[in-house]
């Protein structure tokens, strides 16, 4: 019961970054968020910090930090608007890491493909994942929504 307790109080603590602004350094956006999830780099320089939040991770901020060490925007990334961005054939999971951050979960599939599933929330708080399909090249080759049981 203790445990439970400790876990629910340290969850309500965790910080959207909305305390930070454009231009705060890296040991800034760590005091706010956090330990980072995933880093990523940039290949305009810089680099990407992921910050999962909710229940199982249905939110993902991302940072995203300048070469200088100064942050340059953060967003949540698990929406409509970030989906639509990732094309089957074209976007490789690389691309996939550097725009919406590490999956919830990673599902073999036969052949040497796998499964990635990011949950989100939608409209009225109801509970979806998006699942792409990435095949043995690094390649996302199919993407789909499918509402999930709360």
């Amino acid at each position: 019961m203790t445990r439970w307790l400790l876990v629910v109080l340290l969850a309500g603590c965790v910080s959207d970054g909305r305390g930070l602004a454009p231009g705060s350094d890296a040991a800034a956006v760590r005091a706010e968020m956090g330990k980072p999830a995933e880093i990523v780099a940039l290949p305009q320089g810089g680099e990407a910090w992921f910050f999962p939040r909710g229940r199982v991770g249905r939110q993902t901020f991302r940072a995203e930090l300048g070469p200088d060490g100064r942050l340059r925007a953060i967003e949540q990334v698990l929406d409509e608007a970030h989906f639509n961005r990732i094309l089957e054939h074209r976007t490789s999971a690389e691309e996939v890491r550097r725009l919406i951050g590490p999956p919830n979960y990673i599902y073999p599939v036969f052949g040497g493909t796998e499964v990635w599933e990011y949950r989100y929330n939608w409209g009225a708080q109801q509970a979806f994942a998006l699942r792409l399909g990435v095949g043995k090249d690094g390649i996302v080759t199919g993407q789909s929504r499918v509402r999930l049981r709360a």
